[in-house]
């Protein structure tokens, strides 16, 4: 597995915080897809549906994009992700999770932190659709977390032939108690806000017949016990932490995998990836500064402009290459 060459992350005076960096990255306006491709649909076992997208390429490569909790594909990091594999000649490919996007009327179970299995049955349909590809997977936080599950043997058979992850919380009780914690309040509480507009769509459309009581200041941790836990067949929020969290299976993943986040993280904490006991075919990058899914630079990159998470994804999708087919070198520092 290629080991990347990168330039650390600079952070602006005006972001130089783990919030600083996760704010304004979200605030700052983002480069945004022209077009999202063909759509296609992936039905679920249980009767659910997924609505996806892609847009063809070139290589033999097929990278598929899962996004965080409560976005979906129209996400600006899903967009400027999507724009480096086109850049790079590869298809990629776009998936909504349950009830995310196009799919609110199709789905009447949660997505959550451990829907591995979702994503192996995407990644079955991916692979009857390019059978002569080689597939890789990216994943943003929430789906982070279910993508390393997924690789560590939880939830599914079907493995993308590499992956990355980003900010990924590898221990969702550690990360649901520190997402209710202090100024985390705030990204807190726009979770919530997004996932009881989603519950409560569901319960008008007829979806789900149970009228779930989330109270006015809830937490994510109070939803994971009201909503999240039971509607995903858990027994109870302990249940769905302690079998969904990824920590307990990356020492079984077989697959070249690049996993990034940052010390600085509000609410991933990096001691968790300190703890864990990743397998050799992970490669394991922690920066000083990024927040969560933030990693603003201070000054234009090797690649244009100055969101170093491009950068890096840019880099991790060359040594994938390389590591998956022919040798490609990686783009130095200047």
């Amino acid at each position: 597995m290629q080991r990347l060459n990168l330039i650390p992350c600079a952070a602006p005076f005006w972001a130089d915080s783990g919030h600083g960096q996760t704010l304004w990255a979200h605030f700052l306006k983002s480069a945004e897809l022209s077009h999202f491709g063909k759509k296609f649909e992936v039905d679920l076992p249980d009767g659910d549906r997924l609505f996806c997208s892609w847009i063809e390429g070139h290589t033999n490569l097929v990278v598929s994009l899962f996004h965080g909790l409560s976005g979906d594909v129209t996400s600006d990091y899903m967009q400027r992700t999507a724009l480096i594999c086109q850049q790079l000649g590869h298809t990629v490919v776009l998936v909504n999770h349950r009830g995310a996007g196009e799919g609110a009327p199709f789905a009447k179970r949660p997505y959550h932190s451990g829907s591995a299995e979702d994503v192996s049955v995407v990644l079955g349909q991916l692979r009857q659709m390019f059978p002569h590809k080689k597939h890789i997977s990216v994943g943003y936080s929430l789906s982070g977390n279910i993508m390393l599950c997924l690789l560590g043997g939880y939830g599914g058979k079907n493995k993308p032939d590499g992956a990355i992850t980003v900010n990924a919380p590898l221990n969702l009780q550690s990360g649901s108690l520190l997402l209710k914690s202090g100024f985390n309040r705030v990204y807190d509480m726009r979770f919530v806000l997004r996932l009881r507009k989603l519950v409560e769509e569901k319960h008008r459309m007829g979806l789900i017949s149970e009228k779930y009581e989330i109270p006015k200041w809830a937490t994510v941790w109070d939803m994971d016990q009201i909503y999240t836990a039971p509607a995903s067949g858990f027994a109870s929020r302990e249940d769905y932490y302690q079998r969904c969290s990824s920590i307990q299976y990356v020492s079984g993943i077989d697959v070249p995998t690049y996993t990034l986040t940052s010390a600085d993280d509000p609410f991933v904490d990096v001691g968790d990836y300190l703890r864990a006991p990743f397998s050799k075919h992970v490669q394991l990058h922690i920066e000083k500064r990024g927040g969560h899914m933030g990693y603003l630079h201070r000054q234009s990159l090797p690649v244009g402009g100055t969101r170093w998470l491009d950068y890096y994804l840019h880099e991790a999708l060359r040594g994938l290459e390389g590591t998956l087919n022919e040798k490609v070198p990686a783009l130095s520092p200047k």
